[in-house]
């Protein structure tokens, strides 16, 4: 099984196995990162034949895009690659690791001091990796509306 055939589930494993790894060993006792907070893919989605998953560890927020049934483009290591989002633009970080393949990160919040709590980073994760695959809302223009035309009810 490739890795672009790999279940979400089991690919969510391989994530947080290998950001568990790094938060024991070369993350560990780093002052930047937060005690309150612990590995977890907060959520996964499926765009454009890839996936975007909201990572929360305790030295970061990230988003990181994967091959879903889609490859990633081939890209050198640590070369930026501009990622159209609905809501926008976004710089991403290419990478392989051995534990689940291609990969490519943006960072959303580095560090993740401010989070009090597990909860609340991994809502937060989940809030903005929803909302960067919406296209941003669109401001209706007011439409100035005479009394005379609300109290008869013609107002728009």
């Amino acid at each position: 099984m490739t890795d672009c055939a790999l279940p979400t589930a089991a690919l969510v494993a391989r994530i947080e196995a290998h950001y568990q790894r790094v938060a024991a060993t070369g993350m560990a006792d780093v002052p930047l990162c937060n005690p309150r907070l612990a590995v977890r893919v907060a959520g996964i989605e499926a765009w454009e034949g890839q996936r975007v998953a909201a990572l929360v560890t305790p030295w970061a927020i990230n988003l990181l895009r994967l091959p879903g049934t889609a490859p990633l483009p081939a890209r050198a290591p640590l070369a930026k690659h501009l990622w159209s989002l609905p809501s926008g633009d976004y710089a991403f970080i290419h990478g392989e690791d051995v534990g689940f393949g291609p990969y490519q990160v943006c960072s959303l919040f580095s560090p993740a001091l401010e989070f009090d709590s597990q909860e609340a980073a991994c809502e937060t994760a989940l809030a903005a990796l929803l909302a960067l695959l919406r296209p941003p809302l669109e401001v209706a223009q007011a439409v100035p509306v005479s009394r005379r035309s609300w109290l008869l009810g013609r107002a728009p």
